[in-house]
Formats: C-alpha cells, structure tokens, sequence
C-alpha cells in the first residue's frame, strides 16, 4: 500500500487595509490619521496616493506574503512606474513612456524575478505607497504631527519616513512589486499647483 501524500497549506489572514486618504481642507496628515486611527494594532494600513494603480491580479497576495515575511518592518513602499526618487523606480524604467502595457510588463518581471525580495532604504521616501503597521503608526504619530502644517499635502511622507528611521525602524522597498503612478505625466514633476 502506498504512503499518503500529505499536504500543507499555509493560510494567510489578511491583516492589511488598502488606504487611499484624501482631505478636502488639504490636511493630509489629518487625512492619514483618520484612516489609520480605524486599523487595530496588529493591522497594516497600505497608504496609496490617488493616481497610483497596482498591476497585479494578486497584488493583496503580494502585500500579506511581504508582511509574513518581513513583520519587523517599520515601513514597506515599492517600486513605481514614476517617482522623484529613484530608489523607488525599477532600473531601466521610462518613466515617461505612458503605455500602461509596457509598465505592466516591468510588474510582471519584478513579480516573477524579485518576489518576496526587498532593499533595505536609509533615507526618506516619497509616499505613493507606505505601508506601515497600526502599532508603529501610534509609535510616531505625535512627532509626525507636530511636523505637518494644518494646510499640507507635500511632505507628509517625507516626515513618516524621516520618523520611522529616527525610531531605528528599517524601511524595506518591496522589489517585487511595481505599480502604475501618474504622478503629473502630463504636467512635469515640478507642477504642484492643485496640491498647495
């Protein structure tokens, strides 16, 4: 008679929210706030700016398998098909090129080339995705706030992250996720008149 196979599942319990906090007064730190104040300590707020998309089919898969893997993260970003700073943009990417296709190409090759993989960043981040715990977040809540103006959008997660590494918590870029970000393509970088 032959042996049975046996089988292990793990099961991933969602323990993250997708947030995209948006504030009418401009108050971005209030806005962040507001969402974060609604997670139970061991939930991750996943915060995404308005024009960014992710390009995976799986992508909650991806951000749960990151957090199992990685749970003494002070705070997770990714890669982005844009951003100021290029820590964050994949090597090779046209960060002109507006062709969604070609964007999600650079996600599937990060997905299957650089899954669970991540860089360790030792300075401050731009904000188009920060994923960060409930628990950190009361952690460096005050010292942020005291940061942020009443009437600011920009910044805000320039001061996140400064606190995270000031608390001595890593900021981990997951390689192996890429998503869509606008970020004034049809402008240039340096148009920020709708946010002031």
């Amino acid at each position: 008679m032959a042996p049975k196979a046996t089988f292990f599942f793990i099961i991933l319990k969602k323990t993250f929210r997708i947030l995209h906090p948006y504030s009418l007064e401009k108050n971005y730190f209030l806005a962040i706030d507001e969402e974060m104040n609604r997670l139970q300590p061991h939930e991750w707020g996943c915060i995404m700016d308005i024009d960014t998309m992710p390009l995976q089919p799986n992508f909650g898969h991806q951000l749960q398998e990151y957090i199992y893997k990685y749970p003494d993260t002070g705070l997770f970003t990714c890669y982005a098909s844009r951003c100021h700073y290029t820590v964050q943009v994949r090597k090779g990417t046209n960060m002109m090129n507006s062709d969604i296709l070609y964007h999600k190409r650079h996600s599937d090759a990060c997905a299957k080339e650089l899954n669970l993989t991540v860089k360790e960043i030792d300075r401050k981040i731009a904000g188009h995705l920060m994923m960060i715990k409930k628990s950190t977040w009361d952690l460096i809540r005050a010292d942020v706030k005291k940061q942020c103006s009443s009437k600011k959008i920009l910044g805000v997660d320039t001061k996140i992250s400064l606190e995270i590494l000031k608390h001595g918590l890593k900021i981990r870029l997951m390689r192996g996720i890429y998503i869509f970000h606008y970020l004034r393509l049809d402008t240039n970088f340096g148009y920020k008149n709708h946010l002031l």
